[in-house]
């Protein structure tokens, strides 16, 4: 199958997603799932989806994807609060809001659809631009800047600094500060923000040097390093980069890539955590994840520039080999594992292995649309209903997916089941609800 192909199966697997209010659907996840929910997810599935149709339009020249792009755009509009938060912006976490990074990654895709707006003569960029600004002044700036430390915090009332979800609202304060031409959201918030973020980079051991801790909790350092989340901070070092022409940034960005590359398995999937001497064994490689890699190879895509140039032709391959028929990407390989990490490559895959979630689904759909070729339009989808044997709670059961539902059984009973396009799941047995 062709990428152009994928993009169009995902494109297609998207608009099945779709309910009144936005992009919904159940999410996995490391830390929490959210299977009851189902509803939009104002988070940062926008960042991808957003992004991704930007590239479409751009590589195809047709205006059906800068429209699909302005309809997600509108989603975030419609969903804005007075606060300047966006509702049900917590993924794993949803229906809350004041999710991160997932309101700064919003808000990138609405400023990234504004710069694109503004710059083919549209003149109806400006309030999309002025939802990420509300957003960004009203509960960045205001409630979550720590001008002790000169960073963000991650909570308003801890003292607390995230590196990954700091990066992303720096790609975003660099997106603005683009926008309006201004220095001020740089040169007094982002790079004092990732320079925070560099003096937390390990050098020794070799193991984790170049790496980043997950967080600081009241400056405590959490010894714990997710080379996904690490990815996610190599494109706001780069810009930091371009834009002080200081060779640091580039050196810590380069860093962070040698120590993905250096833990990138024959698979080219990647452990979930490495962990500091001492702690559960150094490793956890499982759920390894699959759909979110199309953050991992923009990421290493961005260093090509700089001569860092890894071969990273294996993560391709497993990323694309994760598409299903109906479209959507499988998000990870070995959920079931996720305790006791004890993985069996001939067993049945979890059914959180399998679902497709827009949130993860959108990261490879962000990356496949960059390698559509320039001037081609996209083939018509090819998607199919989906039936696989997967285990759920190490039961025996069978996951299905249709343009219309989820669901997943075992022993003749519903276990799982979304009606798509509603807000909640109409069945969400306890077994699916424990790791």
């Amino acid at each position: 199958m062709s990428d152009a192909q994928r993009v169009a199966n995902l494109d297609a697997w998207l608009e099945t997603m779709r309910g009144p209010d936005g992009y919904g659907g159940p999410v996995v996840h490391w830390w929490q799932n959210c299977l009851s929910y189902t509803g939009a997810g104002l988070d940062w599935r926008y960042e991808g989806i957003i992004s991704g149709y930007l590239t479409l339009w751009r590589r195809t020249g047709q205006a059906a994807w800068m429209d699909k792009a302005r309809r997600a755009g509108d989603d975030l509009l419609r969903g804005q609060l007075p606060s300047g938060n966006y509702r049900h912006s917590n993924f794993e976490l949803n229906p809350y809001s004041g999710g991160t990074p997932h309101e700064a990654a919003a808000d990138l895709g609405l400023l990234r659809l504004a710069s694109a707006l503004r710059q083919a003569g549209y003149n109806d960029w400006e309030p999309y631009a002025q939802a990420a600004e509300n957003n960004l002044r009203r509960y960045y700036l205001e409630r979550l800047w720590d001008g002790k430390v000169h960073a963000f915090r991650d909570s308003p009332d801890v003292p607390s600094l995230v590196p990954n979800k700091a990066c992303t609202l720096v790609e975003a304060l660099f997106a603005w500060a683009e926008l309006r031409d201004t220095d001020e959201p740089v040169e007094r918030y982002a790079l004092p923000t990732l320079r925070a973020v560099v003096a937390l980079q390990v050098k020794t051991p070799r193991r984790l040097a170049g790496a980043i801790p997950q967080n600081t909790i009241r400056e405590a350092v959490v010894d714990a390093y997710f080379p996904y989340y690490i990815a996610r901070c190599i494109p706001a070092l780069l810009q930091a980069g371009e834009w002080t022409d200081d060779v640091r940034w580039l050196d810590a960005a380069t860093a962070a890539g040698e120590f993905i590359v250096r833990h990138m398995g024959e698979d080219g999937l990647l452990p979930q955590a490495l962990y500091g001497r001492g702690q559960r064994g150094n490793l956890n490689r499982f759920p390894q994840w699959i759909a979110p890699l199309g953050d991992v190879l923009r990421a290493l895509e961005q260093l090509r520039p700089y001569g860092f140039n890894p071969d990273a032709s294996v993560m391709r391959s497993a990323l694309q080999a994760g598409a299903l028929p109906s479209g959507g990407f499988v998000t990870a390989r070995g959920f079931a594992a996720q305790i006791n990490q004890r993985f069996s490559p001939v067993a049945p895959p979890d059914f959180r292995d399998l679902l497709p979630v827009a949130g993860w689904s959108d990261k490879a759909f962000a990356w496949l649309a960059k390698r559509v070729p320039e001037g081609e339009s996209l083939p018509p989808p090819q998607t199919a209903d989906v039936a696989l044997n997967c285990i759920a709670h190490g039961r025996p059961a069978q996951w299905r997916e249709t343009a219309e539902e989820m669901t997943l059984s075992a022993g003749g009973r519903t276990l799982y089941h979304w009606r798509k396009g509603e807000s909640w799941a109409r069945v969400v047995a306890p077994e699916v609800m424990t790791r």
